[in-house]
């Protein structure tokens, strides 16, 4: 019977090679990936076969499947129309992920009902039948070695295991890449590199009371995860700021990241060290910091984790009624690990039993209510700063939850971050320039000597939840969409560019120095269209607050002077904090199940909808404008508002799942977007006016 069965299959499969291919041999080892400069392909099996995701019958695709030194990769057979996601990467095709997006890898017997996970630098078996590859963003994909040849699957099961998880940080790619690099990146985005862009975001909130200390930049340095440029009270010395680092974790004394002209401030600073004398360290500079208010009010300290060890500052006492505190690290990565669980079945059988207990398993996981948390702390914090309250997060180390928090403040008061340069600056500032460890929280190699085990845990994909959820809650507030979010979150296992790729300032300084050539992820046209990237454009947003044409393409001084000073309370958000105004984030976790990915159906559905609308208003404002809106009809026989502009049927998870329809690559591919200006989707040539 064994020997029929593959005698039938190997037969069917040289049929299929023959009839694609044209080639009497039937050979499918010429398939070959598509390599970047400096891309080595370090491993390869042929006739594998990609197994359907939540298929009932063990069907798929075959192919070719190859690793690289930067990406896996597998090349189908047959190519089809359907192979395609909405979403078109220049850098990586449909059925490739970078290495460091895998996340967990299981050896399987050839179909995904039986497997056990395979660690790193663990034995391998002499046969692997079948691999299962579970990635950092929720995608699954399961590959039968069943009719490859005796040993390709080990050697692609060992050359990934070994690639995937490198134990030096200069293995990764961003290392290896030699494709020259042109930066394009928006004028108006603020890097936060240099001092000239820490005085240029302290003159845009115009708070004189503080000043800029290049200290950090010295041998004398105290915050060794930071950049050079922090910014601080200007009645404290760098000697009294480095006196006082000592008594504070990680020397994370409380520094400056926004304020307003009123003179309330928003400062991050690290729990105190258990000293005798840090208690009095931090009052301190506490005092230090009321006197930099105008009105010398005192601070408000919100301590994201609880109390730390040292007894509280007389100027800094609680909040009546503050937000539940904020979990351990290992207790968000368990949270985490247990929403990836519930977005992860492997078998149809297994999707339908945690559909039936889907709320359930959602609640145990408690990943929405650190998200309310999250988003109960920010405005806890925003509503102190819009009267006029100084706020200080202390939390750990001040580069994890006060980043979260911090971020999501400064969402809710300042409308410039809103934008997406505005929020491309934020994260620059808060993530990148105050130094998130990055390598240590996503699990890839640190660049220097590490004593301790890193602390892995996705607190960037909590602030980017967050942020969505924001989204949910004030749709015309923010420029960009959860298009945008979700492809930043893909993009921070994309290790070609270094934006996510290093612990601190001075790891990336330190790479640079040799010879690394830094490509920030802000740079879109690197991996997207302009097609691709006008669906990271709100349709609603500034509707009531038109900006003219000209201004949109001015430098950064002048947009912002224009449109990103401290918002007034008007502007202010005020968002729903329990976890029953929070929602699952189905766009990120659930667009690689199949079963969910309905046609008709999707928030996108209503992004187009909103454009068409604008686009019906655009119409009639041109043809009011030129006062001859019956003549243009008649003479150009344009057709009726609402019939020219029509939605065309995408999915749900579109552009994240893979194209099941004729019309939606012709529909959504004959949109001419502009990267700058979001309404020229109302242009004659935008996806609303392809034909049905």
């Amino acid at each position: 019977m064994n020997e029929k069965k593959v005698f039938h299959n190997f037969k069917s499969y040289i049929n299929e090679a023959l009839l694609n291919n044209g080639d009497k041999n039937g050979s499918i080892q010429e398939l070959k990936p598509k390599l970047l400069n400096g891309e080595l392909v370090v491993g390869a099996a042929h006739s594998v076969v990609l197994l359907t995701p939540l298929s009932e019958r063990d069907s798929g695709r075959f192919g070719s499947l190859f690793v690289t030194n930067y990406k896996l990769s597998f090349v189908p057979l047959e190519t089809s129309q359907y192979d395609e996601y909405g979403q078109k990467n220049h850098l990586l095709g449909t059925f490739d992920v970078p290495l460091t997006g895998v996340g967990a890898l299981w050896l399987t017997d050839g179909g995904p009902q039986r497997r056990r996970r395979l660690l790193p630098y663990a034995d391998m078996p002499g046969k692997v039948k079948g691999l299962q590859v579970i990635c950092k963003n929720m995608k699954v994909m399961t590959f039968s070695f069943a009719n490859s040849p005796i040993g390709n699957g080990r050697k692609v099961a060992m050359a990934l295991i070994h690639h995937a998880f490198p134990k030096r940080h200069d293995l990764l790619f961003a290392f290896e890449y030699r494709e020259p690099y042109y930066p394009t990146l928006p004028s108006d985005l603020n890097m936060f590199q240099r001092p000239g862009d820490w005085k240029r975001e302290l003159e845009r909130c115009e708070c004189p009371h503080w000043r800029i200390t290049c200290i950090n930049g010295t041998s004398d340095a105290f915050m060794l995860t930071a950049g050079e440029t922090l910014i601080v009270p200007s009645s404290v010395l760098d000697y009294n700021l480095m006196e006082s680092a000592r008594h504070f974790r990680s020397g994370r004394v409380p520094i400056w990241v926004w304020g307003r002209p009123e003179g309330a401030a928003l400062l991050r600073s690290g729990e105190l060290l258990p000293t005798e004398q840090s208690a009095t360290a931090e009052s301190v500079l506490l005092e230090q910091v009321r006197r930099s208010h105008p009105k010398l009010s005192p601070p408000r300290v919100l301590y994201l984790c609880g109390a730390g060890g040292a007894a509280p500052s007389p100027h800094a006492p609680h909040a009546p009624h503050a937000p539940p505190a904020l979990p351990a690290l290992h207790s968000l990565l368990a949270s985490h690990k247990k929403l990836a669980d519930l977005c992860t079945p492997t078998t149809l059988p297994n999707f339908w039993l945690q559909d039936s207990q889907y709320y359930s398993i959602l609640d145990s996981s408690r990943w929405l209510r650190y998200v309310a948390n999250c988003l109960a702390f920010a405005d806890d914090a925003a509503s102190h700063l819009m009267s006029n309250i100084t706020v200080v997060l202390q939390e750990g180390d001040g580069v994890d939850y006060c980043a979260v928090v911090s971020c999501l403040t400064q969402l809710l008061i300042d409308p410039y971050f809103r934008t997406i340069s505005g929020f491309q600056s934020l994260i620059q500032k808060e993530w990148i320039a105050l130094g998130h460890p990055f390598c240590d929280r996503l699990g890839l190699p640190r660049p220097g000597p590490g004593k301790e085990a890193p602390a892995q845990a996705p607190v960037f994909l909590l602030f980017l939840d967050c942020t969505w959820q924001l989204l949910q809650q004030f749709p015309a507030a923010f420029q960009f969409t959860d298009t945008y979010l979700v492809t930043l979150w893909d993009c921070v296992h994309n290790h070609l560019f270094d934006t996510f790729l290093f612990n601190c300032p001075r790891d990336r300084d330190l790479a640079v120095s040799k010879n690394f050539t830094p490509r920030p992820v802000w740079d879109w046209g690197e991996q997207f269209s302009e097609q691709d990237k006008a669906l990271f454009y709100n349709p609603l947003y500034m509707i009531n607050k038109p900006i003219p044409m000209t201004a949109q393409r001015l430098s950064m001084p002048a947009v912002s002077w224009r449109n990103s000073r401290p918002a007034d309370d008007t502007e202010r958000l005020r968002p729903c904090c329990s976890v029953g105004g929070v929602e699952l984030w189905a766009l990120c976790y659930e667009r690689w199940l199949p079963p969910l990915d309905t046609p008709h159906a999707g928030r996108l559905h209503f992004h187009l909808h909103h454009c068409r609308l604008r686009a019906q208003i655009q119409q009639l404002t041109d043809k009011l404008s030129s006062l001859s809106i019956m003549n243009n009809r008649h003479s150009n026989g344009d057709e009726d508002a609402t019939e020219s502009f029509r939605i065309p049927a995408v999915s749900r998870f579109y552009p994240f799942s893979l194209n099941r329809y004729d019309n939606v690559t012709r529909n959504l591919d004959s949109m001419q977007v502009s990267l700058i200006d979001a309404s020229q989707l109302l242009d004659s040539q935008s996806l609303l006016n392809a034909p049905d």
